[in-house]
């Protein structure tokens, strides 16, 4: 038998009162939804467990006998409740979370306020990473978790997406292309781009439109590799290189010389939560808080996924 504890609920606190008005009052239900509860609870247990007339309300024998049990039921699963939050509570050690520039843009300080607000007792160590490690410490075991831009070439490895952004290209406001709106991988023929310097092949390849199945001759060529996002800029500031982005780059690592213009036709950059192996409960628990966190912003989410955030 598959009993509600709704009704449970509901008939303990008839049963102690017996007065379906003061009853519903306490439950802050109506009085009619309340004798259906009840009602409906008769007919699971299969028999009468009140007798009601228009003056009184009372047990049945067989109400007293489920009284008992009813209650017995509701502190054991109370105290059920009561034990899971606080192990819950315990939770305690340390999350080592691996950054990539500006990783979650808007999201990450709300995730690990968030985080840090519902498991006091997990200290939160935030390790930066630079173009050379587009996983962030997962490949070398020195993350627990990270903020990731796919694709990365990285075997087991366990992902949860918060949103996917526009491609975009970075150059200074004098370059002839940033009078466009948008820009198209035919317009980059003779441009010189930067590539990350890195091991991971499906990374660069991304990061350089080479995974886009064109041949070489139409994509732009590649003059020179940079480790880091300073570096990166640098080149493109000084006018030497352009450089494959997303438009929040302008906002996380804003240069006053440098625009960003979307890449039409294009597949954007997913960024995402990525663990590896079976995810620890502390793990799971900053996967909880970062999916709650890109449900409550799905306004935000879509400004970025349109390249228009603020």
């Amino acid at each position: 038998m598959d009993l509600h504890t709704r009704r449970l609920r509901h008939f303990v606190a008839v049963a102690e009162t017996l007065h379906f008005t003061r009853a519903a009052e306490s439950l802050y239900v109506s009085q009619q939804g309340l004798s259906r509860s009840i009602t409906e609870l008769e007919h699971d247990v299969g028999v009468p467990l009140l007798t009601r007339t228009t003056r009184a309300v009372e047990l049945t024998d067989a109400g007293r006998a489920f009284l008992r049990s009813a209650r017995e039921a509701l502190v054991v699963l109370d105290a059920g409740v009561a034990d899971a939050h606080r192990a819950h509570s315990r939770m305690s050690g340390v999350l080592r979370i691996g950054f990539f520039a500006a990783s979650a843009l808007e999201l990450t300080p709300l995730i690990i306020s968030e985080f840090r607000t519902r498991h006091p007792s997990v200290s939160p160590q935030i390790r930066s990473y630079d173009l050379t490690d587009p996983s962030c410490g997962l490949r070398s075991g020195e993350t627990d978790v990270a903020f990731l831009r796919l694709p990365i070439d990285l075997t087991d490895l366990g992902t949860e997406v918060l949103f996917t952004e526009p491609l975009a290209i970075g150059m200074t406001g004098s370059h002839p292309l940033a009078a466009r709106d948008y820009i198209a991988v035919s317009d980059l023929q003779d441009q010189v781009i930067s590539a990350p310097r890195t091991d991971d092949a499906r990374w660069r390849a991304f990061w350089t439109l080479r995974d886009l199945g064109l041949d070489e001759e139409q994509l732009p060529r590649i003059s020179r590799e940079t480790a880091t996002m300073d570096e990166e800029l640098d080149n493109v500031a000084a006018g030497l290189t352009l450089s494959v982005s997303v438009p929040s780059t302008d906002r996380f690592a804003h240069r006053a010389s440098l625009v960003y213009r979307k890449i039409d036709r294009v597949p954007g950059s997913t960024l995402c939560v990525g663990w590896r192996g079976q995810p620890t409960p502390i793990v799971r628990a900053f996967l909880a808080v970062s999916t709650m966190i890109r449900e409550e912003q799905r306004e935000l989410i879509t400004r970025i996924e349109n390249g228009d955030a603020e």
